[in-house]
């Protein structure tokens, strides 16, 4: 038997993979912003045969290059337009990461290293999560992590192929995501070079290579575009992704300690396994190249977790680039702990005992939200999300049961840590939560969605197939787009949010608004038509003139 594992092994977790990311993909709408943004780029490459600009309501959308949706629109030719073929992508991707990781950590290290690395991932919460989204971060990361391996291949043979292939990833990174990939890739470059005190482990002729195959790789897009419609675009495309990356978006503002709050959090149990590596630079290993890949995964995390909490637009999906290296880390514990027979600090316990408490009353706790929720809502000052709490969540009660279980595999878990069954206790809470994750989103994610976003959804879902503008007003959505199925309008003014409003329509519009900013959007001409939970929705009809008097609070 354990013949048969190890020679189909990357098979195995190949399947693993698709057993855990790829069923339920459907189970939940797509989430507002980017799940619903990406897929909605992806449905209008499919309406409008253009696959060279991104567009959002048919308008170019500077955010984001075309590779992702080029792989969503493809699912959507096989799945239709929906939820399972938005997230299929990302699905897949998540398969060919297991196998990638299991492959370096049994090159380098040994299968039992590569398959724990392979649990840290599937087994904590947003490295999981993520494979199971329709956001483009999976693939991003992917490719950057493979220009950082070959970088380590490149560092230890000085093989003119890893050049090649380290700019090769890096090109497709940037039509991935943008130009911020080469920012990451020099940083941690130049930085590698610093901590080895400038000693040159590079050829020139060689860098020049990974260069050209950087360019290349990414004018598989920019560089038609370019040729067919001149440089504006991408002119255009390159000041927005600076401005993004020096300014704050609105909303997304937040402290530097943002991101390691969120990795410490999201990336349990891994983030308190890898704690220690983090931190220390020279490590006792089998070898020079154990060495070399253990500091150029500290460097990475680093570099990235740096750099994305000192740019002024601070998003949760930035810091997923340390999922990777992060779970490398933590596996590299795990495999140091067993052997030198370490067991967690103080303050590795008191964190694990603490986040995994918390998480199991958060679980407990959210299935209850019918029955609890008018305890809290005189403490809530905001009227949307006290509206948004008047919806019923339609639990069924057993949810609960999850939590439960979860604080059950804690205890037990800890209990045999204090035992000093540590790779056994650690494999059965990886196990565990592999498996809990997507059970968690299958039962908890659709009854959550009800109160967020469910009622709008909902809203926009009622319009598909009428010829009518939809659009929301006092707050930013796509939802509106993908959910109402809409097409490109003739009219010119159609993208036109003032016009909607007051000017005099060829065909209806219906509006969706918050509740608590309903008097700042409407007007005398626009009838409200519905409400549910924490939205109001209005309709202008066709022809009708702007009466002069405004609603006023």
């Amino acid at each position: 038997m354990k013949n048969f594992l190890l020679k189909y092994d990357v098979p195995l977790v190949a399947l693993l993979g698709m057993v855990l990311f790829i069923p339920f993909l459907g189970s939940v709408h797509l989430f507002d912003w980017d799940e619903v943004n990406f897929a909605e780029s992806a449905r209008e490459m499919l309406l409008s045969g253009n696959y060279q600009k991104v567009q959002i309501n048919f308008m170019p959308f500077m955010e984001k290059p075309p590779l992702f949706f080029w792989l969503q629109a493809a699912s959507m030719k096989v799945f239709g337009v929906n939820e399972f073929a938005a997230r299929f992508p990302n699905a897949l991707i998540g398969v060919v990461t297991l196998a990638l990781v299991y492959k370096i950590g049994k090159r380098w290290f040994s299968p039992q290293f590569a398959f724990f690395w392979v649990l840290f991932i599937t087994g904590s919460l947003t490295p999981h999560l993520y494979f199971k989204t329709g956001i483009i971060d999976p693939l991003y990361n992917l490719f950057i992590f493979s220009a950082i391996y070959q970088l380590f291949l490149y560092v230890r043979t000085k093989a003119v192929a890893h050049a090649w292939f380290i700019g090769l990833f890096v090109g497709l990174a940037i039509i991935t995501k943008g130009p911020v990939a080469v920012v990451v890739l020099v940083l941690c470059f130049l930085v590698y070079w610093v901590l080895n005190h400038f000693k040159k482990f590079f050829l020139w002729t060689h860098l020049f290579y990974a260069t050209f195959a950087a360019f290349m790789g990414s004018a598989l897009w920019f560089g038609f575009e370019t040729i067919e419609n001149g440089p504006g675009f991408l002119i255009e495309f390159i000041k927005y992704q600076a401005d993004l990356f020096l300014h704050p978006v609105a909303g997304h503002g937040q402290p530097f300690w943002y991101h390691p709050v969120v990795l410490l959090l999201g990336c349990f149990p891994a983030s308190i396994f890898a704690l220690p590596i983090l931190f220390k630079r020279k490590l006792s290993l089998e070898n020079e190249a154990q060495q070399i890949l253990v500091n150029m995964m500290q460097l990475f995390f680093w570099v990235v977790l740096i750099l994305f909490s000192i740019v002024e637009t601070k998003i949760v999906h930035y810091s997923s680039l340390c999922y990777l290296p992060l779970t490398f880390m933590a596996t590299y514990y795990l495999h140091t702990w067993s052997s030198a027979k370490l067991f967690f600090s103080w303050t590795q316990g008191i964190l694990f005992a603490f986040i995994g408490l918390l998480l199991s009353i958060i679980f407990v706790i959210l299935p209850q939200t019918d029955n609890l929720k008018h305890y809290f809502i005189p403490f809530i000052k905001d009227s949307f999300a006290v509206a948004s709490l008047s919806v019923s969540g339609n639990w069924l009660g057993y949810e609960s049961l999850l939590g439960i279980l979860f604080f059950v595999v804690l205890c037990y878990v800890i209990l045999l840590f204090i035992r000093k069954q540590v790779n056994y206790g650690t494999f059965l809470f990886l196990a565990f939560t592999s498996v809990f994750i997507p059970a968690l989103l299958l039962f908890v994610a659709p009854r959550i969605e009800k109160y967020s976003q469910g009622p709008a959804i909902e809203f926009f879902e009622s319009l598909q197939g009428k010829d009518v503008y939809i659009e929301t007003l006092g707050y930013k959505s796509y939802a509106q787009y993908y959910y109402g199925r809409t097409n490109a309008h003739e009219n010119i003014n159609a993208t036109d949010l003032h016009w909607l409003q007051t000017g005099k329509l060829d065909k209806d519009a219906y509006f969706s608004l918050h509740v608590n900013n309903v008097n700042d959007h409407i007007n005398a001409s626009m009838h409200e038509v519905g409400r549910k939970g924490g939205f109001v929705f209005f309709k202008r009809n066709a022809n009708d003139n702007l009466l002069e008097n405004i609603v006023k609070p």
